[in-house]
């Protein structure tokens, strides 16, 4: 048998880390204090110490400012990595911006386009071969391909989210659908929900009836989440502005367990702020007064997708607690609270 999924530890502090952060993996509040002192400009921190200080606390991490920035830039951090975010999000001469708060105030769609540009961009550098043809998949290589593709989510997507929120507190692959039973892979390659045996089957076993066993426990949910989440979103066929408004949205969720007061009013207020501009959007597409039902279909997309992520829960517990193949799936790594 696999052994079970071990925790990642953030190269930092040692705290349980949840992605790789501008080149290092770390636990959210270390990438928050680098991309802090990287975007505040304050790379050049005093020492007062030998330069040893323990960080494997979170008590600690916070004394020695000195420490935990060399220690960032010790397990890969890039500043350059931080830089290139800000560069996407400054505003043109003449746009204004929120008094006090540093963040753009230009057509913030625009800026979401570009970023999600650059991530197409990253995804076919990094999965795409004209040569290659897509193949029906396994559980193995989906794990391989999304542990990749969400650190390339975080670094256009997430982090581009981070750096236009306008507050300094510490704060997910996408499938596409072909056919009717087809789920299509950043690489191009696709899982058949008609054909799950195969892609349970790991090619280092030679008994066929695991697959079999793990497919008859697994198929349910593959099949529910398909009716709750991918047939809504092909009913309601957004386009990519819409599809990156509701990322948005998702991303300022003020609904997430043990935010504080300041996170949930910043949420609120970039969400007002993404349903002007959806509505505007919405109007200049569809010139009738029937933009506000669109508005309307579309925000019902978030209980589809939250629907959806108790259906990926209840997949993960399962998985783990059965010591299933698949169960080392990083959407499974996901904190419930990101």
């Amino acid at each position: 048998m696999e052994s079970p999924p071990s925790l990642l530890y953030c190269g930092v502090c040692s705290d349980t880390a949840d992605a790789v952060h501008f080149g290092g993996l770390s636990c959210r509040a270390c990438a928050a204090f680098f991309r802090r002192k990287v975007a505040g400009g304050k790379m050049s921190i005093g020492r007062r110490c030998f330069g040893n200080c323990k960080l494997d606390t979170v008590v600690s991490r916070r004394l020695c400012p000195f420490c935990r920035y060399d220690k960032c830039l010790r397990i890969g951090m890039k500043t350059t990595a931080v830089l290139s975010r800000l560069a996407t999000v400054k505003t043109e001469p003449g746009e204004g911006t929120s008094s006090g708060s540093g963040w753009a105030m230009g057509n913030l769609l625009e800026q979401m386009k570009e970023a999600h540009r650059n991530l197409e961009n990253a995804r076919r550098a990094e999965f795409m071969n004209e040569d290659r043809k897509p193949n029906a998949t396994n559980y193995k290589v989906l794990n391989e391909i999304y542990s990749k593709d969400i650190n390339l989510i975080y670094q256009h997507l997430s982090v581009f989210f981070q750096s236009i929120t306008p507050i300094n507190d510490e704060q997910h692959g996408s499938w596409r659908s072909q056919g009717t039973e087809l789920f299509v892979m950043p690489n191009g390659d696709y899982v058949d929900l008609q054909n799950l045996d195969n892609f349970y089957q790991n090619p280092d076993e030679q008994d066929g009836s695991i697959a079999e066993n793990v497919t008859t426990l697994m198929k349910p949910y593959w099949h529910l989440n398909n009716r709750v989440l991918r047939k809504n979103l092909v009913e309601v066929n957004l386009d990519l502005s819409e599809f990156l408004f509701v990322s948005a949205l998702i991303f300022w969720d003020f609904g997430v367990p043990e935010q504080s007061d300041e996170c949930i009013k910043v949420c609120k207020l970039m969400r007002s702020r993404i349903f002007e501009e959806l509505t505007t959007y919405e109007k200049s597409k569809i010139m009738t007064e029937d933009h506000s039902l669109r508005v309307g279909e579309i925000v019902i997309v978030l209980q589809a997708v939250q629907k959806a992520l108790g259906i990926m829960h209840e997949c993960r517990d399962i998985s783990i607690a059965y010591n299933l193949h698949g169960r080392e799936c990083p959407l499974f790594k996901i904190p419930e609270g990101s």
